[in-house]
This record gives C-alpha cells, structure tokens and sequence, in this order.
C-alpha cells in the first residue's frame, strides 16, 4: 500500500486527455471517497436566450448569432438511485444552465470581474432549481478552451480563474539513487542519457474574492505575464535537467515539474492566491499539485 506521500493514480475518461472544454457531453467521475459526481456542460451563444436550441451539441439553434460562443458546466453531487443508475436527469441540468444561467449572462461585458459577478448573482437561483437529490457544487464558465471561471458552493464570490499555457522541453528521467539497471527497468527509454522532449500543457488556477481587495485575480494580464516570466521563459526550449537549477539534483518527473512550478509562482500574484498547478506531460498523463504537504494535495491522473 502506498504511504502518504505517494500520488494517488486515477484511471481518466476521454474528457481528461487534454484540456478542452469540447469533449464529452457526459462524464461521471468516482471521486476517491466513493461519492458520486456528476459534470454537465452545454455550449451557447448568450444573447440568443435559452430558447429555440436545435444543436445542442454545437450550441447553435434558429436565432444563432454566432457571437461570443460560451461553455457553461454545472458540478453537482449525490447519492446515485439503484434503480435507474442516474444521480439526477441530465436534461433537468440542461434545463437550469439554459433558463437560469445564460440568461444571467446576456448582456454582461466580456471582463472577468462582471463574468464573475454574473456568475455569483446566478448561483442561489441554479442551486435551488438544481434536480434532486443532486447539490450544485460548481459553476463553470468557459470563455475559450483555454480560460474558465468557476464558482463553488454558496456562489460567495470566490472565484477561481484558470488559464493553459503550452511550453516544450526536453528531460531525462534519472535518479541518482538507483543504479543504472534500476533506472532503465523503472524509467525505461525516458532514461536514455540523451533525454527526450515533451510538449508540455500547463493549467494555473488563482483565486480571490470578486469585489474586494483581492479582485485584481480578474488581471488576467498579470497572471500572464507572472507566469511568462517565472515559468515559460525559463523553461522553454530548455534541456530541464541541464539548465534548470532545480533540475540538477531533482528528478524532472511531471509530478516533480509540478512542484517546482508551484514552488516558482506560490506568492508572485498580487491581489490572489495561487490555487493548483496542473501540468500535463502527454495527452493522458498529468499531475496536479496543490501546494500541501501531504499527498492528499498532489494527483497523478494516467489511463
């Protein structure tokens, strides 16, 4: 049995291959306490109201403007009915995200902070229409595949704002304290002395409260460029065993990259924490690290 410090492995649906917002339709994921949770997400243009859909899949219906194009996804949870299998009607969630949650965003400029309020002001009505026995436990809204907000339980106004970045690297899975036999039965050819490269997709989340102090989190250019400048440049195009410091002594595994990275931008944002580091080395393997220091804070997903 692994000890505490060791990343918990989850088997992941096509949906968690790669970041995209556009994947499946339907992904119910056993959370590790064996409770049940259950993702939903339409697609819609906003300003052509809930009515009329005749592509749910494209998002598209008979008033499509093909404007701003939105992602919306609920997060709800709950015990699952033995006799039908479902934790609630997925058409009942459709129905709560069209009639109650875009509408609350028609019209609302295209600036994280009032997005962000739209949201808070949305969730007490979405929780209460939300089927039951289910409880909303998230509102997600994604304004590109590559940048969402989401608001937990209670709709309090603590948001969290995530953006993907992409960097490329080479790296050699090594460690000093198993012989060269050790290293090739256990890394395999990602030990060849020559490294090997990945093209790298990094995921930071950083949250604060809407409204307040701690609404700069809405900058989004700044955490840009805190990221550019802490993470991207120096680790782009870089050999990370031979030219990062942290790298000389450190084994380059993702779930150690994803240390380092957190370790590099824990405290650079001004106005919000930093929430998760999410890094994914190939389109089914990531680690995610939350800044504990137990290994409840840090994940390994690999199917």
């Amino acid at each position: 049995m692994a000890d505490a410090s060791t990343p918990r492995r989850f088997g992941v649906s096509a949906f968690l291959r790669f970041p995209s917002v556009f994947a499946r339709d339907r992904v119910i994921d056993l959370v590790y306490n064996a409770s049940m949770r259950l993702i939903r997400e339409i697609r819609c243009y906003p300003s052509d109201g809930a009515e009329g859909v005749t592509n749910s899949w494209a998002g598209t219906g008979e008033r499509a403007s093909l404007g701003a194009y939105r992602v919306l996804r609920a997060v709800v949870d709950g015990p699952v009915d033995p006799r039908t299998g479902y934790l609630c009607d997925i058409k009942e969630i459709d129905r709560v995200l069209r009639a109650v949650v875009a509408p609350a965003l028609r019209g609302v400029p295209d600036d994280a902070s009032s997005l962000t309020r739209a949201l808070v002001a949305a969730f007490p009505a979405a929780a209460e229409q939300c089927p039951t026995p289910a409880a909303l436990r998230t509102l997600e809204l994604h304004v590109s595949p590559h940048t969402r907000l989401a608001i937990d339980k209670g709709g309090s106004g603590m948001m969290r704002l995530t953006q993907s970045f992409e960097f490329s690297a080479a790296h050699r899975l090594f460690s000093a304290e198993l012989s060269d036999a050790e290293n090739r039965r256990l890394f395999g050819k990602c030990s060849n002395p020559n490294g090997h490269g990945h093209n790298y997709v990094l995921e930071v989340s950083v949250c604060g409260t809407d409204g307040t102090s701690e609404g700069t989190v809405t900058d989004i250019g700044h955490v840009d460029r805190v990221v550019l400048e802490r993470v991207i440049e120096p680790f782009d195009h870089k050999n990370l065993n031979l030219e990062c410091p942290e790298f000389a002594q450190l084994n380059p595994s993702v779930e150690n990259i994803a240390r380092v990275i957190w370790d590099r931008l824990n405290g650079a944002f001004t106005g919000c924490r930093l929430a998760s580091v999410r890094v994914w080395e190939t389109p089914k393997t990531c680690a995610e690290y939350t800044g504990g220091d137990d290994g409840d804070d840090e994940q390994m997903m690999n199917d």
